[in-house]
């Protein structure tokens, strides 16, 4: 790839999708942009809320496609555990929660603030109820792919096809859900309805053209190397997965891991940049340090 593909791959984190144009062109003449843009902004937050928990994994969202209403991602975080996944998928339904929950406990004490945060309110409220949908792309959707796959796996020998089947009927269940946002448009007239259903059937069938997805995180600090940074150690266990040595990287300091055995023997050190390449190379976060060490050693050889 040529510097300015990686320039311009750089600047584009933030895309936005024709229909999220359209149904902005709509609110404009309607009267109703503030309602929009204020949906957009709470939409926002719970991309940030899933790109905050992704990152405590390791993972970085490398862009944002805005739908009304919603950012469909169609990249999963490779490698991650099931467990970590309905994590980070109920990160962004938990954030709008604790959004309303804070309006709401502000009237409480400051009832004069209602007519200025009602709609922040209900806005939250709204999305963070949509996104528990068991409909894929949502949130709920994706926590109910997940259950589905480890229930699969139960009598599936691949682990495959247990996700293929998970996907396929989560899908389904999205189109159904769809249906039903266009069948309440026809009723109501509301166009927010309509909106929501073209959501679910564009995530259902896929944002084939271009992915928004999660990468893996490169913590190396080969710049920061020019101007000078402080050495900081710490000591771990080699069986330490690797997702949870993250953790100890830090802004202000150059990172180097002493790794000891059960008995408090030391095998070797990593530092911040071979634990950066470590990871990029790791088959799955939950590798130990030794393991990967152990692999980088034999393709060495």
């Amino acid at each position: 790839m040529s510097k300015f593909d990686e320039k311009r791959k750089r600047r584009r984190r933030l895309r936005l999708h024709p229909l999220f144009i359209a149904v902005g062109v709509w609110y404009c003449f309607t009267g109703e942009l503030f309602l929009f843009l204020l949906g957009c902004l709470v939409a926002l937050q719970h991309e940030c809320a899933h790109a905050f928990a992704a990152a405590r994994l390791g993972y970085k969202l490398n862009q944002i496609v805005l739908m009304p209403y919603g950012a469909v991602i169609d990249g999963d975080l490779r490698g991650i555990t099931l467990r970590d996944e309905i994590a980070v998928a109920v990160s962004g339904p938990l954030c709008n929660l604790i959004t309303a929950g804070f309006f709401g406990a502000l009237w409480w004490f400051f009832p004069a603030t209602y007519p200025f945060t009602d709609t922040a309110f209900y806005s939250s409220l709204s999305i963070a109820l949509i996104n528990l949908l068991p409909a894929y792309p949502l949130d709920g959707g994706r926590v109910l792919r997940c259950l589905l796959v480890r229930a699969f796996s139960k009598r599936e020998a691949r682990r495959a096809e247990a996700e293929r089947k998970a996907r396929r009927l989560c899908a389904l269940l999205a189109i159904v859900f769809a249906l039903g946002f266009f069948l309440a448009f026809v009723w109501t007239k509301n166009i927010t309805l309509c909106a929501f259903g073209v959501f679910l059937l564009v995530g259902a069938i896929g944002n084939r053209r271009e992915t928004a997805s999660y990468e893996r995180m490169d913590f190396s600090v080969r710049h920061a190397l020019k101007k000078g940074v402080e050495i900081r150690r710490v000591a771990v266990l080699a069986t330490l997965p690797i997702k949870d040595a993250l953790k100890f990287v830090a802004r202000d300091s150059y990172l180097v891991l002493e790794a000891y055995d059960e008995k408090e023997t030391h095998l070797f050190d990593l530092p911040q940049n071979e634990l950066s390449a470590l990871f990029l190379r790791a088959k799955s976060p939950l590798q130990t340090l030794a393991e990967l060490k152990n692999d980088t050693v034999l393709h060495k050889k």
